[in-house]
């Protein structure tokens, strides 16, 4: 990004993309906050290299590095970092055989308890003092905007970094990726209150995070509810099984047809779940948030694990 705006000739590669993203996702970054932050200032190295440190509490874990460094130069990892995987590849299963069905078969799995009801609530208070709103006056929840949208800019408070190092969050991955050497994102929050009268369900409706051009390749999605969440309450939703069918049901489309502007909305479901319970999905489904018609809001962080080979799909529709 700054090397065009210095007038560099620059060509964006899948291998280009991949290696942004885990630079990113190595210095605990997002994406967004980070091309926001790089296209408004302009920064110099040493200045993006402050930016980075503030961004992490003014430091980096000296294995996080290595490790980032190892990958960027193709070399090995050292021992301690390659006894970290090995220890994540030992550890006891926490998706059952019964949850690996379950995940074949519907495209999405809960992992109960991912993290502790205490660490959950301890985050959602976080996720209330970022939006300067309170739990028990619910007009606080309509007084100013929570971000785009339902989303918000809130990625950096040691309590989400604690969520996305839950050594149980790491081994669900790592069971649906087959490898523990996975990577994780530096994703948002979002708080999705109660409909009312003058404020209707800000969406996102039903959509797909990937491009829906050939060839498709597996990758995962995920979030993490933070307080009880029932169907009714802006549940996260999606429509189960579509995984199965994504790639015969865009060819059968009539030619010209956008697959994006179809509304699959009467066959997504919402799933309940409760505070500390972690939603994976395959990113083959349509998914979403649904309309809050209960009396709480859906408070939820987003988080993501992926190998460092993961393919994305440039060719975007």
């Amino acid at each position: 990004m700054l090397a065009k705006r210095a007038g560099w000739a620059v060509e964006n590669t899948a291998s280009d993309w991949r290696h942004d993203n885990l630079v990113l996702n190595g210095l605990g970054l997002a994406l967004e906050e980070s091309m926001r932050y790089l296209m408004q200032t302009g920064p110099d190295f040493s200045e993006f290299e402050r930016w980075v440190l503030h961004k992490n509490g003014g430091t980096l874990p000296p294995l996080q590095i290595e490790r980032l460094n190892s990958v960027l130069s193709a070399q090995p990892y050292g021992e301690e970092l390659q006894a970290n995987l090995r220890a994540i590849a030992e550890a006891e299963n926490v998706l059952s055989a019964d949850d690996l069905a379950f995940w074949a078969e519907n495209g999405y799995v809960v992992l109960r308890g991912a993290i502790s009801g205490e660490q959950a609530r301890a985050t959602e208070q976080a996720v209330w003092e970022a939006l300067g709103m309170s739990p028990h006056e619910p007009a606080s929840w309509y007084e100013k905007p929570i971000g785009k949208g339902i989303m918000m800019d809130f990625y950096h408070h040691p309590a989400l970094l604690e969520n996305r190092r839950s050594a149980r969050i790491q081994k669900a991955f790592a069971q649906l990726w087959q490898t523990p050497d996975l990577w994780t994102t530096t994703d948002r929050t979002s708080f999705n209150p109660p409909e009312t009268a003058g404020y209707p369900f800000q969406g996102p409706h039903l959509h797909w995070d990937m491009s829906l051009h050939p060839p498709f390749h597996f990758g995962t999605q995920g979030l993490l509810y933070l307080c009880d969440t029932p169907a009714e309450q802006g549940a996260f939703c999606c429509v189960p099984g579509f995984h199965r069918h994504l790639p015969s049901w865009l060819a059968n489309l009539p030619a010209g047809t956008d697959p994006r502007q179809i509304d699959l909305t009467p066959q997504a479901v919402p799933i309940a779940a409760q505070a500390g319970d972690l939603i994976i999905w395959h990113h083959f489904l349509p998914h979403g948030s649904s309309p809050n018609r209960g009396t709480y809001p859906r408070i939820v962080q987003y988080l993501n694990l992926y190998p460092v080979d993961f393919k994305e799909n440039m060719d975007w529709l």
